[in-house]
């Protein structure tokens, strides 16, 4: 006969229950282990590790997180492999999702993919489910129905634990160094602060930019890479863009920054905004971001080197082509832009203010997707301010009307040059006019008109009306309408702009721009 449970039966029972519910919720808090961390169970505990070519950001608080190793940073195109690391899955920054797929077409596809860092594979999903992740990878955690596999480069896998060694004997060099350096430090005081303090400041940055995976280029490589900088792809506000070559087989584009002979403080501004710039884009990985491979900063020659975009800018396409560019993939052009803005402003690592969101800055490849480029002119928020005051930016048209009246600018200006832009992709015309009627000139004008009198289809009667459809062009310039609202806070934030164009939102009928209350 079976004992009854008597209280203290309960109680036990009790205990255990609760400690399997505070085991499972060990790695359930966000951001445990830090950005691309792991967290694993180690019996009545969890703890930080990290992937297969990663190291701990400070190895004395795993929970910081882990940073790539050198040696897997610019190796695009180089032999690597797919190492499994068991069933873990991280949250977010997924970029495409194949479905169905085998395991090993899943890391074949990762190997073949630039951009991914981290294949994930579902075997829960019918057919297979992989996931292409792109840095940085958050909240690492155990899965069991996911298989997780981490891009490791040849260079990584081969190293021999006698490099590594040798590798240790830097820091006993420096600490040798600078025990000398003290013993001295009365007679080289001087040579130190005037002349290698700025210097130091310089690699400290430079160091910055490095960790990002961007490559220092020489003044030499880059001459070799365009021939002489024979073919000219372009030119911006600031400077020049040219076709070039790299040793792996890549094309590029170089952007060729003009010189400018400043003094005092306006040289360090220069040399700053140059620096952000780098960190900038550097740190900044999304689909719809052109992708900067690398810089050249010797001497008085400043170069960005970036991705090569085969089809050129949009204000290429739309305003000097001979024909239009079909509705559909016009749709999908604003979309992934407003995807690339709405990235820059909610998720990356700083908020950035883009500030010349406008035709000519966004680059198609050959597939006709959009992304953005030049961050040359961004402005960074930190993560606790929401705007900033500063000089005015960006081009005159897709200008919003806080920048002229000195007031708080924010990302709604962001927010206005992009509604100006869907205006101008809807209609295939610039935003203003003048070999049109009166009424036409401006265009949100004549949108909202347009809109009114129940007749968008004058927008786009000029073009090919077949492919168009009627709802989603009432859509786009209900949104084009919103965003180019002169009262910044009726203009929506783009995580608003991406649902009402995606269609997942209700819109309401805009004000007319420039007369709302």
């Amino acid at each position: 006969m079976a004992a009854s449970l008597t209280p203290l039966h309960l109680l036990c029972f009790t205990y255990l229950l609760a400690l399997k519910v505070v085991m499972a919720s060990l790695c359930e808090k966000f951001g445990e282990c830090g950005l691309n961390g792991i967290c694993k169970l180690n019996g009545d505990s969890s703890i930080c590790s990290c992937p297969p070519g990663f190291h701990y950001v400070d190895a004395k608080n795993t929970s910081k997180g882990c940073s790539q190793d050198a040696q897997q940073l610019n190796k695009c195109g180089a032999t690597a492999e797919m190492r499994s690391i068991g069933h873990f899955d991280w949250s977010g920054n997924d970029y495409e999702n194949i479905n169905p797929i085998d395991e090993a077409a899943c890391k074949q596809a990762c190997l073949n993919d630039c951009f991914c860092t981290v294949a994930t594979y579902d075997v829960s999903q019918s057919g297979g489910k992989c996931l292409k992740k792109a840095l940085p990878l958050r909240d690492g955690r155990a899965n069991s129905n996911i298989s997780a596999f981490v891009k490791v480069y040849q260079e990584f896998v081969s190293l021999k634990p006698g490099k590594e060694r040798k590798g240790m004997l830097l820091p006993a060099v420096t600490i040798s160094l600078a025990v000398f350096c003290f013993a001295v430090a009365a007679i080289t005081f001087v040579i130190w602060f005037c002349v290698w303090r700025p210097k130091l400041r310089f690699l400290q940055e430079a160091h910055k930019i490095n960790s990002e995976g961007l490559k220092a280029f020489t003044y030499c490589e880059i001459e070799r890479a365009t021939q002489g900088f024979k073919e000219e792809l372009g030119r911006g506000a600031f400077g020049r863009v040219y076709k070039g070559l790299l040793p792996d087989g890549r094309a590029v584009a170089v952007k060729k920054l003009d010189k400018q002979v400043r003094q005092g403080e306006e040289a360090h501004v220069c040399e700053k905004e140059f620096r952000t710039e780098m960190i900038t884009i550097g740190s900044s990985h999304h689909k719809n971001l052109v992708q900067l491979y690398g810089f050249c900063n010797q001497g008085s020659n400043r170069i960005l080197v970036y991705e090569c975009m085969p089809n050129g800018s949009l204000d290429r396409v739309l305003f000097h082509g001979t024909t239009h560019l079909d509705w559909e993939v016009r749709a999908n052009i604003a979309l992934g832009t407003a995807r690339g803005i709405l990235y820059l402003h909610d998720e990356c690592r700083s908020q950035i203010l883009h500030c010349d969101i406008k035709p000519q800055n966004i680059l198609l490849d050959e597939s006709y997707n959009a992304k953005l480029s030049d961050f040359g002119i961004a402005k960074l928020v930190g993560t606790e301010q929401t705007w900033t005051f500063t000089a005015a930016r960006g081009t005159i048209g897709y200008m919003a009307p806080e920048w002229q009246r000195g007031m708080a600018v924010t990302v709604k200006v962001d927010v206005y040059s992009f509604g100006v832009m869907l205006l101008e992709i809807i209609c295939c015309r610039k935003m203003a006019k003048v070999d049109v009627p009166e009424n036409e000139k401006v265009l949100s004008d004549w949108a909202y008109h347009c809109l009114k009198d129940g007749r968008l289809v004058k927008l786009v009667e000029q073009q090919d009306t077949s492919g168009i459809n009627p709802i989603q062009l009432e859509r786009m310039v209900f949104v084009g309408l919103w965003c180019v609202q002169d009262d910044p806070s009726l203009r929506p934030f783009m995580k608003r702009v991406v649902q009402m164009l995606e269609g997942t939102v209700e819109i309401p009928v805009p004000p007319r721009p420039g007369f709302s209350s």
